[in-house]
């Protein structure tokens, strides 16, 4: 017999086989008897446990595409939470800026820090507003919570502000409660140190120290932190208290550039000794 012919029988007699074994398995599951059903049911047993890896297989992968979706969910979330807290800080810091502007009787411009200058952490930044927008030099620099510094230098668009962080001046301040008053200096890192006071003067931990006026450049009455529990040091210029300001200098974003009339005069800061310069 021709290979062609083998061929075409052997697939013929898969065909009649297959149609026969369908025949028998219909009407096997359709029979009525006793003995049918429960080789039906021991059927659908053994089918039922062969497939139950494939069930656990399929539903393993779907357990991990759930988890890629939730994960996927989540850092969505994260990165909507982050933008609705950063929201909510600008809120209050916009909230603080209007309020002081709202109680305070001095006139100021709002500007935003824009970048930091210098090489210590805090000490001078550069905000978006110049001579063009009436920022004056030697200007007091405040922000809600207390004074923050002075223009050091100013362009058509943008001013550089030196801070009390590294400041080569000193700041008349007051003790609210006493009225007593001193220079402000900053001394060192995280230190500043209210100098000029005389020995023996009533002064406790806590008192506020407000600016004084003295000097034309800071106008009176400018919060600028409270004395802290550290003992006072004595020497032959009189008693100086550790004083903690109210700013945090290294988280400054926005602020108000005074400028009252008469706030600062002419010659305010113009024997000031520059940054690194020469003492």
């Amino acid at each position: 017999m021709p290979a062609r012919n083998r061929q075409a029988s052997g697939t013929l007699e898969w065909i009649v086989f297959l149609s026969c074994a369908a025949i028998s398995l219909v009407l096997l599951l359709t029979s009525p008897k006793p003995g049918v059903r429960e080789l039906k049911e021991t059927a659908t047993d053994v089918v039922g446990y062969a497939a139950s890896p494939l069930h656990i297989v399929r539903r393993l992968f779907s357990i991990w595409s759930d988890y890629d979706i939730l994960q996927q969910h989540a850092v969505a979330l994260s990165k909507e939470n982050a933008k609705l807290r950063d929201a909510a800080l600008e809120n209050e810091r916009l909230r603080a800026l209007l309020g002081l502007r709202e109680r305070s009787n001095i006139s100021t411009i709002s500007a935003s820090v824009i970048s930091a200058v210098g090489p210590a952490l805090g000490g001078q930044f550069r905000i978006d507003m110049g001579r063009s927008a009436g920022v004056p030099l030697h200007a007091a620099v405040i922000t809600p919570q207390g004074l923050v510094g002075k223009t050091v230098e100013v362009t058509d668009h943008t001013a550089l502000i030196q801070t009390l962080v590294g400041n080569s001046y000193g700041v008349a301040v007051m003790l609210e409660r006493t009225r007593m008053r001193g220079i402000l200096r900053w001394t060192g890192p995280d230190r500043y140190t209210l100098t000029g006071l005389p020995q023996g003067v009533d002064i406790k931990s806590g008192d506020l120290v407000l600016t004084s006026g003295a000097g034309s450049v800071f106008p009176k009455g400018l919060r600028v932190g409270v004395i802290t529990d550290a003992p006072s040091v004595i020497s032959i210029y009189g008693e100086s208290w550790l004083v903690q300001p109210f700013v945090d200098l290294r988280t400054v974003e926005d602020v108000f550039v005074v400028t009252d009339t008469g706030w600062p005069d002419e010659y305010a800061g113009q024997n000031d000794v520059p940054i690194g310069g020469d003492q």
